[in-house]
């Protein structure tokens, strides 16, 4: 069983992306991220961004019409202290104004320490996708890129979601103020801004048919909104006790219609994926195997890839009204797994709340 093998156990379990494997667990979080954030922009905004996916570096493009320069002349907006590292369970940032017809429903797509990507709308209407990123993330400051501009040079903001993965923004020229803050046209039309200090936010936007104007996007940036939970924040059926003190929640996506959080992960426990309703199992005949947990069927399924470590997933088609699929990596250096592997962490740390959403809980980490 290799990594494809996972992500079509996970689809099969819920539609959802599925997660990569690594050397250790620092590399298989980042490799996931890679892989679920081409699976997103595949999905969502495959007619336009076929070729802006390049290995761990991201950078936005987008059917803008052509934008034009100027100063702007929006308020000033109050200043917003965003924490030194985002909580993933909190949601930071959302829409305000959206043009007529444009849902504004928001989906969390990606919700790190060091970044939240916010997506509304549709390509009929338009598809718009709000990114912010934590203080000091990204290593320039308005200021600066104002400086190298006006000597003719066009620079890089590299926003870094760890030490080795990130998001290069090539600037292109000034762009009308955001709310009072300096703003900056980058590659593809994608219009980037310093929302509280040492602190940035892009807006890019696609539509089929006609560009979305840069006006448009403008005025959609003046009127997003900061802070925390300035939306609901994700509920899960499930909560996870006994781990480890040190172990945080890393990453979670949620879609604005649902309560839903999804793709969990922990520490070493990653992509948990806990849903209401009967999902179905994919079977490996040489490497998964048939187990009964607490009268629920299971399949416990060994993840190999050449050059990496193994790791554990555990796919529940049913129980207690619930679906249930993870992932467990073992930390580096062990040779055994944590909890005694996957069937102790569902047998004795793994608490089911059932399909009901009133039952459900913002920490999923007991």
């Amino acid at each position: 069983m290799d990594e494809a093998g996972a992500r079509a156990l996970l689809e099969r379990v819920s539609a959802a992306p599925a997660p990569p494997s690594g050397v250790d667990i620092g590399q298989a979080r980042q490799r996931g991220r890679r892989r679920l954030r081409r699976r997103r922009w595949a999905t969502a905004l495959a007619p336009v961004l076929a070729a802006t996916a390049v290995a761990a570096i991201i950078v936005g493009t987008g059917a803008l019409g052509a934008p034009g320069t100027g100063r702007g002349t929006g308020p000033v907006t109050p200043v917003f202290s965003p924490p030194h590292q985002f909580n993933p369970l909190v949601p930071y940032t959302a829409f305000g104004w959206l043009p007529p017809g444009v849902p504004r429903v928001t989906a969390v797509s990606q919700s790190l320490p060091t970044e939240q990507i916010a997506l509304a709308g549709s390509l009929q209407t338009g598809q718009y996708q709000l990114t912010i990123w934590a203080p000091g993330t990204c290593n320039r400051s308005a200021a600066q890129i104002t400086a190298t501009l006006r000597r003719h040079h066009h620079p890089q903001i590299n926003c870094r979601q760890d030490p080795s993965s990130g998001s290069l923004l090539q600037v292109q020229r000034l762009a009308p103020q955001v709310r009072g803050k300096r703003g900056f046209w980058l590659r593809g039309g994608m219009l980037a801004w310093e929302y509280a200090p040492r602190s940035w936010a892009t807006l890019q936007a696609y539509r089929r048919g006609t560009a979305v104007p840069a006006a448009t996007l403008v005025k959609a940036a003046a009127a997003v909104r900061y802070g925390g939970h300035v939306a609901p924040a994700p509920r899960f059926p499930y909560q996870l006790t006994g781990v480890p003190a040190s172990w945080r929640v890393t990453s979670v996506h949620w879609n604005g219609t649902s309560p839903l959080g999804k793709q969990l992960s922990a520490g070493l426990i990653g992509q948990v994926l806990v849903t209401p309703g009967a999902g179905k199992c994919w079977f490996d005949s040489g490497a998964s195997r048939h187990v009964t947990l607490n009268g629920a069927k299971a399949v416990i399924t060994v993840f190999r890839q050449r050059g990496a470590r193994s790791y554990q997933g555990l796919c529940v088609p049913e129980t207690d009204g619930l679906s249930v699929f993870f992932l467990l990596f073992r930390a580096p250096g062990e040779h055994g797994y944590p909890f005694g592997g996957a069937a102790g962490l569902f047998l004795h740390h793994l608490h089911l709340l059932g399909p009901d959403p009133a039952n459900w809980t913002t920490r999923p980490i007991g």
